[in-house]
């Protein structure tokens, strides 16, 4: 138990083994591929080669080749329907040119979508998918360039990583030829196949291309017109140019990601694009310090793998964070740079929650680990989002001009190469002249993060500051932490200590005078959790703090009071000036959910001007769960010069209110046109919250073939709000076996919320015979989570129904205390 924090608490099933990268005894110095798909028929035939050397004698040539017909091969082969062995008579030293000539029907890696415009065909291969369409080498740690030939109908077109060099017209088909010079991991080789209509643009010396499809008009804009800014301060701030020499952003239908970073050749969901509407609802176009919906942060992320992921790459998947740690980070930094310092720390404060959330409801782990199963579990919240915080952890620590330099020595050193964190660890050590083995250790190789119990009290001209270290088990045990305490005292003064924490606890007593409130770690450098134990009157003072992180301290301190008191001070912050500031004011008064904190956020929406500020006072009134703001939200969901994100949550909103007109008005809703149906998702989604026998038909309905999918996955999501009866059982038993990635993974996440027994065998099934392995991942832990609830039974839910009984009166209970103040 006393190492717990080494491995971290139910990530690892008991089963599992570190992995380790394979070890190849050949050398790649080029593959060439030849291949015919057949966009309509969903087969791909090729002929792959490779330029190969041995590293030791009689070294077998071995290459992932998934569910394939191996119809030749250049020497003797054996297959055993994952891997081809080829076997040339070789030495170490010896050069040899190998080559794989097969057919296959891919059920994973390469998608063939049909649309009702035409047939699109695209690849993805992180994490190990590509072996499902061609034979490779298939993991990261081996790197080589390749050509590509790709053969499809006309008037198709086939784009791939690297540059054009080819195009051979062959009759009624016709072959594209693309080179890519750079040595790169083979999960980074891509297709996309389509009708695109194809725009280009320079950005200095690199060709930006744009491959849209046919259907899309000139809404593509909106997502996009943002490149070049990003890719010319991504330049500036690593220190090291663009590495290649085109850029291409495609959009395709159904991808089953936001976007995918192959080099050059960046795939994108086309759920990304969006109206001016979408991005601009109440302003002209652009408007950053009003946005409401931005393809910013999806274009900034995978440019940001070009450099970390492509240039310089994991050797293996236990260190994806430098991939996805580092992209996520980055992304926060085009913000810096575009919206200013407080939307940085804001994105990266959201970050830090986001990571909570997994943190708190499914398991913890070090970032930083080889005891995994399938590569796609390490793809998560503590990957992205934690490995982000603790990137800006390290820039505060060091100081941006340091962090930058080590980032430049990274990259320049490992160009074209397949790296581990200790490589990192030794650029960011020589580059800042320190030891930083704890830093990695702590946050790295560690599961958790630092939990800080603050109390203050003030006496006899002393402040006595007591902070004690009250992370669990699960965490490392004692952290290292360079901390910032601010102090503002009754006459106006300010002042800033800084505290060197090393132990559990530790007690200071400052003496200055009577403070009025004190803040921790105010500019918000260091990750960690705060329990907060401030007097009810610093925290509304600290309300008004220059700083936004103490102003959500302060809400979170509010927050848990709930007093009428507090919710006048919360009121005023949903007017602050930063919109972050004022969301979370918003969204703390919908949790106390008193009368008075509803009659608060209509008054606040009315003033509001940020799409995002009120679509969070618009969800809070639905967490209040109070009929009475039935109307107000009725009016919002039916204004047509309203966002279409705001009045998606009022649909929500007016299930949870369980307003009398609801089913009505909801039913309405249905047929608004918004960016990705949202108006009509939020619409279903409230149904559901009235959980009626008609919103259960409606929601049905819309669950099948024939809808776009984004609707299709609310509703089958919406399911489980109706509880576990037949026909929701039923239903989630056939999406789980949907041909459809995303609604298989919304019926498998629906059944975690029913934990429904009659649903175990489905999930086994998925848990063990899904094609991807995400959807492998989640269907074991539910699988887990239903067979402990089952041992827990009736108690376990007769406890939450008293929970629920319990919240319910403390509303009641605060609403009486504020009539009574009144």
């Amino acid at each position: 138990m006393a190492m717990r924090y080494l491995v971290g608490r139910d990530f690892a099933f008991p089963e599992y083994l570190p992995r380790f990268p394979p070890e190849y005894h050949f050398e790649v110095s080029h593959m060439q591929l030849d291949i015919t798909i057949d966009v309509e028929g969903g087969w791909v035939e090729g002929v792959v080669r490779y330029r190969a050397k041995a590293k030791k004698d009689r070294a077998a040539v071995v290459l992932d080749a998934m569910e394939m017909e191996i119809l030749e091969a250049s020497h003797e082969y054996f297959y055993d329907g994952s891997k081809v062995e080829i076997k040339p008579e070789w030495k170490r030293g010896d050069p040899v040119e190998i080559y794989v000539k097969y057919r296959t029907r891919p059920r994973a890696g390469m998608y063939f979508i049909k649309t009702g415009k035409g047939y699109y065909v695209w690849t993805q291969g992180e994490s190990e998918y590509n072996r499902y369409w061609v034979p490779l080498p298939d993991s990261p740690n081996i790197k080589f360039p390749w050509t590509v030939a790709i053969t499809v109908p006309k008037p198709y077109i086939a784009g791939s990583n690297g540059v054009l060099i080819e195009v051979k017209d062959r009759g009624e088909r016709q072959t594209f030829v693309w080179d890519l010079k750079h040595p790169m991991s083979p999960y980074l080789l891509a297709i996309a196949v389509g009708d695109f209509e194809i725009h280009r643009e320079k950005c200095g010396d690199v060709v930006l291309e744009f491959y849209i499809p046919r259907y899309v008009d000139d809404r593509w804009r909106f997502s996009f017109y943002n490149t070049c800014r990003i890719m010319q301060f991504f330049s500036e701030y690593l220190g090291v140019p663009f590495p290649y020499e085109r850029y291409a952003q495609v959009v395709v239908p159904e991808f089953i990601y936001g976007g995918m970073e192959n080099t050059t050749f960046t795939i994108l969901t086309d759920w990304t694009i969006h109206d001016k509407h979408a991005h601009c609802p109440y302003t002209g176009f652009p408007c950053p310090e009003r946005e409401d919906f931005s393809s910013d942060p999806l274009v900034a992320h995978e440019m940001a793998h070009m450099w970390f992921g492509d240039l310089v790459t994991a050797k293996d998947w236990a260190h994806i964070a430098i991939n996805e740690s580092f992209a996520t980070f980055i992304e926060a930094l085009w913000t810096e740079a575009h919206k200013g310092r407080e939307e940085y720390l804001y994105e990266i404060y959201t970050n830090f929650k986001t990571y909570l959330g997994e943190f708190s409801r499914r398991y913890s782990r070090p970032i930083v680990t080889n005891l995994y199963k399938i590569p796609d579990e390490v793809f998560d919240r503590h990957a992205y989002e934690k490995g982000s915080v603790v990137l800006h952890t390290l820039r505060s620590i060091l100081g941006d001009d340091v962090f930058r330099k080590a980032l430049k020595l990274f990259l320049e050193r490992h160009r074209y190469k397949a790296v581990d964190f200790e490589d990192l660890r030794k650029a960011f050590e020589e580059t800042a002249g320190r030891d930083l083995e704890w830093f990695w250790r702590q946050f790295w190789y560690s599961a958790g993060h630092p939990v800080l119990k603050v109390s203050w009290s003030y006496s006899e001209g002393a402040i006595k500051l007591q902070i004690k270290q009250a992370q669990g088990e699960d965490s490392y045990p004692v952290y290292t932490l360079p901390l910032e305490i601010k102090i503002v005292y009754e006459d106006g003064r300010r002042e800033v200590k800084e505290v060197f924490l090393n132990m559990k606890e530790v007690t200071l007593y400052i003496e200055g005078g009577k403070p009025k409130y004190i803040c921790v770690d105010p500019s918000f450098k260091i990750i960690k959790a705060l329990d907060l134990q401030y007097p009810l009157e610093s925290a509304v003072a600290m309300i008004d703090d220059d700083d936004m992180y103490c102003k959500i301290q302060a809400i979170e301190v509010l927050k848990k009071n709930g007093s009428p008191r507090a919710v006048n001070a919360l009121a005023k912050a949903v007017g602050d000036k930063f919109w972050g500031v004022a969301a979370e004011a918003a969204r703390a008064l919908g949790e106390i959910g008193t009368e008075e904190a509803m009659a608060k956020l209509t008054e606040a929406f009315k003033k509001s001007l940020h799409p995002r500020v009120r679509r969070v006072i618009v969800e809070a009134l639905g967490n209040t769960k109070r009929k009475e703001a039935g109307e107000f939200l009725d009016k919002i969901l039916h204004d047509a010069g309203e966002s279409y994100y705001v009045r998606a949550e009022a649909a929500r909103a007016l299930g949870k209110v369980k307003w009398e007109f609801a089913e009505f008005s909801l039913k309405k809703a249905l047929e608004y046109p918004s960016h990705l149906d949202v108006i009509k998702r939020g619409a279903l989604e409230g149904l559901a919250e009235l959980g009626t026998e008609e919103a259960l038909k409606i929601v049905l309905r819309h669950a099948e073939p024939g809808m776009p999918t984004p609707v299709r996955v609310s509703a089958v999501q919406s399911l489980a709000k109706f509880g576990p009866r037949k026909e929701v059982i039923d239903a989630l038993k056939r999406y789980m076996r949907d041909d459809n990635f995303r609604m298989r993974y919304a019926a498998v996440t629906a059944a975690l919320e029913l934990l429904e027994p009659r649903l175990l065998q489905d999930l086994q099934e998925r848990a063990e015979q899904d094609i991807d392995g995400r959807i492998r991942r989640v269907a074991r832990e539910i699988v887990e989570k239903i067979k402990k609830s089952m041992e827990r039974g009736a108690e376990y839910q007769k406890l939450r129904e008293e929970v629920e009984k319990l919240r319910e009166e403390y509303r009641k209970l605060l609403d009486r205390i504020a009539r009574l103040e009144k």
